[in-house]
């Protein structure tokens, strides 16, 4: 399963200039999340997602499309259609929870919630015979723990101080989604051009969730999810600006830049400096409280602030790749 030789090699980056890109891509993530949460205020998950991909998608499309022209092999064609429908599949449900999370749960909790990710996917390699290292059992009883304070425990919420906001279970749930995401990546990109993978999984992820978004909204008209999956032309210019933000700038450069990067930093350096989106999405939050946008959530207290100091310790830890010291050195 290979690519045709017409394909340029791409060209490979310094390591200073590869985490530079990976920086600015959990950058542009993390503020994402607040563009998420304004456009619950106006539009359902579905169609929010649905629109966003599909928009995505079709930007991608001039330049996918000539690559996928060049891959002269016709089983390399169908492995690029059955990788990208499957991870297509795991990113629509991804982004649906996510999205559906998004309207009751706030910014910081859905990005440090949402980067579990990175500590689920190792776990799930056990199912297939990869091995899981000690750091990454001890980053995951860490991240457990952050978990705890972030979003189960409040001592001024009920008399136990333990609480559920049922918005951070569905984003719990789009974190185990987009593992499943990952290691469908795994397998197939090796051998299928980014661009054309990429293309693919946006546009199934587009359609399948405007599709189910039309569904819930002609079968449940007078239900409040159905009422908001209605495409109307007032809400798509209520989230014109949350829109554009999640298609152009997260969907499409994000994943660019993450695509150019990843072939030229160390696999370390990818996971934790992309992890960061968790770091700024909390950043992004407190800007826009202070600026008065008090729907993205509430001031953080101490035991949210240890929570994602938990949290991000044991996605660190998770990738921390310890080198042992040769013999005599």
């Amino acid at each position: 399963m290979t690519n045709a030789a017409s394909l340029p090699a791409p060209r490979r980056l310094g390591i200073f200039a590869a985490d530079s890109l990976l920086l600015t891509a959990a950058l542009i993530w993390g503020v994402t999340f607040v563009a998420q949460k304004f456009a619950t205020e106006h539009m359902g998950p579905l169609l929010f997602t649905g629109i966003r991909f599909s928009i995505g998608a079709a930007i991608l499309l001039p330049i996918a499309l000539p690559r996928f022209r060049r891959i002269a092999s016709g089983r390399a064609r169908r492995s690029a259609l059955l990788g990208g429908c499957l991870a297509g599949c795991a990113m629509a449900l991804g982004s649906t929870l996510q999205q559906v999370g998004m309207h009751s749960t706030s910014v910081s909790n859905a990005g440090f919630i949402t980067g579990l990710y990175v500590i689920i996917v190792p776990m799930l390699g056990l199912f297939v015979g990869q091995r899981v290292r000690w750091n990454v059992w001890i980053g995951a009883i860490l991240a457990v723990a952050g978990l705890f304070y972030l979003s189960l425990y409040d001592p001024s919420g009920s008399a136990t101080g333990i609480s559920i906001n049922e918005g951070d279970v569905w984003v719990l749930a789009c974190a185990l989604a987009w593992s499943f995401h990952v290691q469908i990546i795994g397998w197939a990109a090796p051998d299928i051009d980014p661009f054309v993978i990429s293309v693919i999984q946006f546009a199934v992820t587009g359609a399948t969730a405007l599709l189910a978004s039309q569904v819930i909204a002609h079968g449940w008209p007078t239900e409040t999810w159905g009422a908001r999956e209605v495409f109307e032309l007032g809400a798509l210019q209520a989230v014109a600006w949350p829109l554009a933000f999640a298609a152009l700038l997260s969907t499409c450069i994000a994943f660019t830049l993450q695509t150019v990067a990843q072939g030229s930093a160390p696999p370390a350096h990818a996971a934790i400096l992309l992890s960061l989106e968790s770091v700024f999405a909390a950043l992004a939050e407190a800007v826009f409280l202070v600026a008065g946008w008090t729907s993205l959530g509430s001031p953080m207290t101490r035991w949210k602030l240890a929570g994602c100091a938990l949290m991000f310790a044991g996605v660190v830890l998770s990738q921390w790749r310890i080198r042992a010291r040769a013999v005599g050195a």
